[in-house]
């Protein structure tokens, strides 16, 4: 077996199963290079487990294309979201643009085949993807708009792409992409208009592109190429904003074009080669507009009205029947939080409501948009989830299971004590429980399963104090203690086929009263302890698979079993005690008095002791495995160790660092103990990592018998947020470090530095990773929440 001293570099992608290997000069990723020894036999992969986050809350940021791919924008990034896909994660997430995606659109060529996409975003910029050997690569990056692209389309013409892209510098710019190459061909300015939503489609005959842009007139402007796009015709009718436009090919003749309006209605035009009429009958108005050197005539052809609410989405969709007689149906959305589709009757042609699905009860509002897809129709929602429905039978559509995830910023992740399940708490007000759905003769999937709180403030940190206790913190001055009831147990069992220990009687479930914030207890029914003032959603439900939204909205919350108050300001972390014994808080401040750190006894969650020590916020604490130490860290740039009375839940102070013996010079963002308790790490913003240790020697500064265990590792240029330990031996220290960028690295520890992994900003984060939190047990498992949204697992083999 030959070693070599080396620098060692690696980037992780998704598909990543990389080998390790040698590099003479540094890669542009990397930072800094590390010399140790390297077996070369050694290999090192990285599996993606599970991926969970939601679509932004935006218009057309969702499509579906005939092959059953979802693509939808997720903060910064884009998603690919694969139904069919045999892998144990379906998505595969896109890291190009620096801003929120606001759309995204599949190109789709003649025979309905898509292997590009577009995204823009609010970075000023457009990108064209391309798959190419089973990877989706930015071929083209779109730049030249002053402010944020809010709207875009492309179609193809023989060899040429061409792109329309819409930006609230009250431009649309026309790009055309030949032989690999896209140039910027025309810029239409609409002086003080404002493009909502566009579409281009190919004139029949002509078979040159008509572009429609709603703007906020209220009107479609249609623009058609005379050496430069000019406007041709203006569609009026519409009396508020224009959100949807999609357009049908009919015949060689005519086309048809559906726009969806927030003044609640949909409207249906005819576009075809206009023939003069010599008949003296009635006559449908029609408006004539010449392009491309033909007379073409525009007719209102319907007015939809069905919706309640502001129409967002529209869509065609052509079918055949058993007889392969062609017909046409429309499928729109609604903040109404409804879904139609439309279709012609057999009587004189009049659009009528086929179908409606939706969603009944719950905090959304409603639906930003809608897709056709293979049998099936999906829909997204006010909070950035996604929902499908199957088409089972001639009038039957059953909702289905589809990813989803936080629409917030990710601040915190757990795993259960022996890793059965993972909770998450988010800037989007809401805690979740992930766990597997086991399928016999299918691949296990992770899924969400249960939303504990759904809350009124943005929450902050959470802790799993048992199997089947949760304790969160939001920005608010209250802990709050919630108990697992019956039926998530039953579900839970149902879902994953195992059972949870600690599982006591106690409520069936949990519902918000009106007006309420705390998850009061619901009983079953007989049960002397219901009470009768419940006005909550609550309804006991029997799963197979995991829920719906719908369902997780309203029947999924844990009871509230306790509220802690102690705190002068909103609480910003938790830890609890590997025994189950003590609950740790801190709360944001500005001196010792609020920095201090609360323990709670959990038997009767009762507050036991203050420990002060940090003049400002603490932002992370953690209990040692062996629950007999305290470890915290503060923005005061200082670190704390308390140690446990013997045959006591108090505290002491044991040693803290200071001014003159602190390493790092910038903020302590994290921390974190080794599987053995013999070490602990802390991260900061001045891009170290230290370890400390107890030395065997004791010193007369406030260190006491503590040190640094070897040298920092230092990289410049970054900010460490998150760290963790792998549970692994005390010889072989494995760490996984998080930073402000969102990339994810492993680090090696033997007495000297050794980068394993960097997962890049598409395989980890594209923003600030805010934990890091391995997997209880043998097989290192490592789970990682963001800024951006995601929460994400990894199967990492060293």
């Amino acid at each position: 077996m030959s070693v070599v001293t080396c620098h060692l570099s690696i980037i992780i992608t998704k598909y990543s199963e990389i080998t390790c290997f040698c590099v003479k000069r540094r890669s542009s990723y990397c930072y800094e290079s590390y010399s140790f020894l390297i077996n070369f036999n050694m290999k090192t992969s990285v599996k993606h487990i599970y991926t969970s986050v939601a679509c932004n809350r935006t218009p057309e940021v969702v499509d579906w294309n005939e092959q059953g791919l979802i693509c939808f924008g997720a903060t910064n990034a884009v998603v690919i979201y694969d139904r069919n896909s045999k892998d144990e994660d379906p998505l595969i997430v896109l890291s190009h643009h620096t801003s929120k995606v606001n759309s995204v659109k599949w190109v789709r060529k003649e025979d309905g085949t898509c292997t590009e996409l577009l995204s823009c975003s609010a970075d000023k910029t457009a990108a064209i993807w391309t798959l190419s050997d089973g990877l989706w690569k930015v071929t083209s990056v779109l730049k030249g708009h002053e402010e944020g692209v809010n709207c875009i389309h492309g179609l193809y013409t023989g060899n040429c792409l061409i792109v329309f892209s819409g930006s609230i510098d009250s431009s649309v710019r026309v790009w055309e992409r030949t032989e690999g190459v896209a140039t910027l061909t025309q810029t239409i300015n609409l002086h003080s208009g404002l493009c909502l939503t566009l579409h281009a489609a190919l004139l029949p005959i002509s078979n040159q592109p008509l572009l429609f842009c709603a703007l906020d007139d209220h009107k479609i402007h249609v623009f058609a190429k005379i050496d430069e796009y000019h406007r041709v015709h203006m569609l009026i009718g519409h009396e508020d904003w224009v959100r949807g436009l999609d357009v049908l090919k009919l015949d060689n003749e005519c086309i048809m074009l559906a726009s969806a309006s927030q003044d609640t209605y949909i409207r249906v035009w005819k576009i075809q080669k206009h023939i003069e009429e010599t008949t003296h009958g009635i006559k449908v108005e029609q408006k004539v507009f010449n392009a491309y050197n033909i007379d073409w005539s525009v007719k209102l052809d319907a007015v939809l009205a069905g919706h309640e609410g502001w129409v967002y989405g529209v869509q065609w969709q052509s079918i055949k029947d058993s007889n392969g007689q062609s017909s046409y149906r429309i499928l729109t959305s609604s903040l109404d939080k409804t879904l139609i589709i439309w279709e012609t009757d057999n009587q004189g042609g009049a659009w009528v409501e086929k179908v409606r699905v939706g969603e009944v009860g719950g905090n959304g509002l409603g639906f930003y948009g809608s897709r056709f897809g293979p049998n099936s129709i999906l829909a997204h929602g006010y909070n950035g989830s996604l929902h499908i429905w199957e088409h089972k039978s001639s009038n039957s559509w059953v909702p289905s299971v589809v990813a989803g995830g936080h629409f917030g910023g990710a601040e915190e992740v757990r795993w259960e004590g022996r890793g059965r399940y993972l909770a998450s708490t988010a800037l989007d007000q809401t805690t979740r429980v992930h766990a597997p759905w086991r399928r016999k003769g299918s691949v296990t999937r992770w899924h969400e399963i249960a939303r504990p709180q759904v809350h009124g403030y943005d929450l902050s940190a959470l802790v799993l104090v048992s199997p089947t206790t949760l304790v969160s913190a939001a920005e608010e001055k209250v802990i709050r203690v919630f108990r697992a009831p019956n039926n998530f147990l039953l579900n839970y069992r149902n879902i994953v086929g195992d059972t949870l220990e600690d599982a006591i009687a106690g409520p069936e479930g949990a519902s918000v009263p009106s007006l309420g914030l705390s998850n009061k207890a619901v009983f079953s029914e007989g049960d002397q302890k219901n009470g009768d003032d419940n006005d909550g959603y609550f309804v006991p439900i029997e799963l197979t698979a995991p829920p719906t939204e719908e369902t997780l909205m309203q029947n999924t919350l844990w009871p509230e079993t306790h509220k802690l108050y102690g705190h002068g300001y909103e609480v910003h972390c938790l830890a609890a005690a590997a025994d189950g014994s003590l609950l740790a808080s801190a709360c944001r401040a500005t001196n010792v008095e609020h920095a201090a750190v609360i323990l709670w006894e959990t038997e009767n969650w009762q507050q036991i002791q203050k420990l002060p020590s940090h003049n400002l916020t603490v932002t992370q604490l953690a209990f040692s495995p062996d629950s007999q130490r305290l470890l915290s860290v503060s923005r005061d740039r200082r670190w704390t160790i308390f140690k446990r009375r013997e045959g006591s839940n108090l505290f002491d102070l044991e040693a803290c660092t200071d001014k003159t013996n602190g390493v790092h010079t910038r903020i302590i963002w994290c921390c974190a103990w080794s599987h053995d308790g013999q070490v602990f790490g802390t991260g900061s913003r001045d891009g170290k990592v230290c370890l400390w240790s107890k030395t065997g020697s004791m010193s007369e500064t406030s260190l006491e018998d503590y040190g640094l265990f070897g040298t920092p590792l230092e990289i410049p240029k970054e900010s460490v947020t998150a760290l963790d330990f792998a549970p692994r031996d005390a010889a072989s220290r494995i760490l996984a470090v998080g930073f402000d960028s969102g990339r994810i690295r492993i680090y090696g520890f033997d007495g000297d530095w050794s980068l394993k992994i960097e997962l890049d900003n598409s395989a980890a984060h594209h923003l600030t990773v805010r934990r890091l939190c391995f997997r209880p047990g043998d097989d290192t498992w490592l789970a990682s929440c963001g800024s951006d949204h995601l929460v994400r697992i990894y199967s990492i083999a060293l």
